[in-house]
């Protein structure tokens, strides 16, 4: 199923995700993310949306 769910989506299946606060970027595998938890920074869950792809950025 996390395998699918992480197909269906282009911005999962790019691999990377981004701090709202700081900003800082990291590598992902989208699949085990899903598996066991998605990465944290700041005290916040990182995002999938780009800065470029945010309402708010």
């Amino acid at each position: 199923m996390h395998d699918r769910i992480a197909a269906s989506h282009a911005r999962l299946q790019r691999g990377r995700v981004w701090c709202r606060s700081c900003g800082r970027s990291t590598r992902v595998d989208p699949v085990g993310a899903l598996r066991h938890g998605w990465p944290r920074c700041c005290d916040a869950t990182m995002t999938i949306d780009a800065p470029a792809e945010r309402a708010d950025g």
